[in-house]
């Protein structure tokens, strides 16, 4: 018969309570796996929100090159949203890493641009984000990051809504739809050297090209879904070709209302409201 270890109590001989170290604080329950998501060791992935948020972005103006490549931006968590976007100056940019994402690529009624999106919940094991511009003269890229998004939702078409424009100095904003709305505008000329985005949305990042060259630019801005118009983007000249395009950044929704604050469509009081 095998030994039984005890421990005497004080007042009998009993079996010893075993507790475990998490790493913070000694805990009778047993702990669960954790592991690294970049940033910190965490027993599991953080709660899908209705809408993502905001963390980080970076950007490149490529011109004269073949691959356009861009780190993930620093912070990045494991199941944050990476969203790749590429706008090329001629012809279909490419994905050329990281391996085994299908970006979204749509050309437009115009020979000047076209615009390609990817957008993955990162796992901790891609590096740069590059693209193949092929033989492109000029390309405007950036990567932004959200975090709390669903990423059982995950859509290999991210791009909700677009629109194209031509000899304009303003660029519509398309009704945001639910869950977090990114709208990309893009922009083709030789003069683009401000812009200003409606209130509504949060400016984010932005590629705009050189001065005196013809090129393109890239703007991006965010605002939680609400179905309602927001007004317009607008640049300091009128250019020759222009579009924008609506990203949707997919949630998980609690079951409560959203009111937006500021919003016409989303800012009607009901009986109970909720502020999130």
């Amino acid at each position: 018969m095998a030994n039984v270890w005890r421990v005497w109590d004080g007042a009998a001989w009993s079996a010893p309570k075993v507790n475990y170290w998490t790493g913070t604080e000694w805990t009778a329950s047993l702990p669960r796996g954790q592991y690294w998501d970049g940033q910190g060791w965490v027993s599991a992935a953080p709660p899908a929100r209705e809408f993502a948020a905001f963390v980080g972005s970076n950007k490149g103006n490529f011109k004269d090159t073949r691959y356009a490549g861009l780190p993930v931006p620093a912070g990045v968590r494991v199941n944050d949203f990476v969203v790749s976007i590429c706008a090329n100056m001629k012809g279909l940019a490419k994905l050329a890493s990281p391996a085994g994402h299908l970006p979204q690529v749509i050309s437009p009624s115009t020979d000047e641009m076209s615009f390609a999106v990817v957008c993955w919940p990162y796992t901790g094991q891609e590096g740069d984000v590059v693209w193949d511009l092929g033989s492109s003269p000029q390309a405007a890229c950036m990567n932004l990051l959200y975090r709390n998004g669903d990423v059982s939702n995950q859509s290999v078409t991210p791009v909700s809504d677009m629109q194209v424009y031509k000899a304009v100095d303003k660029v519509p904003l398309m009704p945001s739809k639910d869950y977090t709305s990114v709208f990309v505008a893009l922009a083709v000329s030789r003069q683009v050297s401000s812009y200003a985005w409606p209130e509504g949305v949060l400016p984010r990042e932005a590629v705009v090209g050189r001065f005196g060259s013809y090129e393109i630019s890239a703007f991006t801005a965010d605002t939680p879904g609400a179905g309602a118009s927001l007004g317009a983007l607008q640049l300091n000249t009128k250019v020759d070709a222009a579009a924008m395009y609506l990203v949707t950044i997919p949630g998980r929704s609690d079951g409560k209302p959203t009111w937006i604050l500021g919003d016409a469509a989303a800012s009607v009081l009901g009986k109970t409201t909720y502020l999130q």
